[in-house]
Protein backbone atom coordinates (compact mmCIF):
# COMPACT_ATOMS: atom_id res chain seq x y z
CA UNK A 1 0.00 0.00 0.00
CA UNK A 2 1.04 3.55 -0.68
CA UNK A 3 0.66 6.77 1.17
CA UNK A 4 -2.89 7.98 0.48
CA UNK A 5 -1.69 10.87 -1.71
CA UNK A 6 -0.72 10.62 -5.35
CA UNK A 7 2.85 11.38 -6.36
CA UNK A 8 3.37 14.63 -8.27
CA UNK A 9 3.73 12.67 -11.53
CA UNK A 10 0.47 10.79 -10.95
CA UNK A 11 -1.27 14.04 -9.99
CA UNK A 12 -0.12 15.57 -13.27
CA UNK A 13 -1.37 12.55 -15.23
CA UNK A 14 -4.74 12.68 -13.45
CA UNK A 15 -5.04 16.41 -14.15
CA UNK A 16 -4.23 15.82 -17.83
CA UNK A 17 -6.79 13.00 -18.16
CA UNK A 18 -9.47 15.15 -16.50
CA UNK A 19 -8.68 18.04 -18.84
CA UNK A 20 -8.95 15.74 -21.87
CA UNK A 21 -12.29 14.33 -20.71
CA UNK A 22 -13.62 17.83 -20.02
CA UNK A 23 -12.41 19.13 -23.37
CA UNK A 24 -13.97 16.33 -25.42
CA UNK A 25 -17.18 16.45 -23.41
CA UNK A 26 -17.44 20.16 -24.18
CA UNK A 27 -16.72 19.49 -27.87
CA UNK A 28 -19.40 16.78 -27.98
CA UNK A 29 -22.01 19.00 -26.33
CA UNK A 30 -21.26 22.13 -28.36
CA UNK A 31 -20.73 20.34 -31.63
CA UNK A 32 -20.48 22.64 -34.59
CA UNK A 33 -20.92 21.75 -38.25
CA UNK A 34 -17.16 21.65 -38.81
CA UNK A 35 -16.47 19.46 -35.77
CA UNK A 36 -14.68 16.19 -36.15
CA UNK A 37 -17.11 13.34 -36.85
CA UNK A 38 -15.28 11.26 -34.25
CA UNK A 39 -15.82 13.73 -31.41
CA UNK A 40 -18.12 11.34 -29.53
CA UNK A 41 -15.60 8.51 -29.87
CA UNK A 42 -12.82 10.77 -28.65
CA UNK A 43 -14.89 11.79 -25.64
CA UNK A 44 -15.69 8.17 -24.81
CA UNK A 45 -12.03 7.21 -25.11
CA UNK A 46 -10.92 10.10 -22.86
CA UNK A 47 -13.59 9.19 -20.31
CA UNK A 48 -12.54 5.52 -20.39
CA UNK A 49 -8.88 6.47 -19.92
CA UNK A 50 -9.75 8.58 -16.88
CA UNK A 51 -11.94 5.85 -15.39
CA UNK A 52 -9.24 3.22 -15.89
CA UNK A 53 -6.54 5.44 -14.37
CA UNK A 54 -8.64 6.17 -11.27
CA UNK A 55 -9.62 2.52 -10.91
CA UNK A 56 -6.01 1.34 -11.13
CA UNK A 57 -4.77 3.92 -8.61
CA UNK A 58 -7.52 2.97 -6.15
CA UNK A 59 -6.51 -0.70 -6.47
CA UNK A 60 -2.97 0.42 -5.61
CA UNK A 61 -4.29 2.03 -2.43
CA UNK A 62 -4.41 5.68 -3.41
CA UNK A 63 -7.36 7.78 -2.27
CA UNK A 64 -8.80 9.70 -5.21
Amino acid sequence: MHDDKLTPALEAELRFLRQQADFWQHQAINRSEDASPSVNQRYQHAKDDLTQFVSNRRKEGYKI
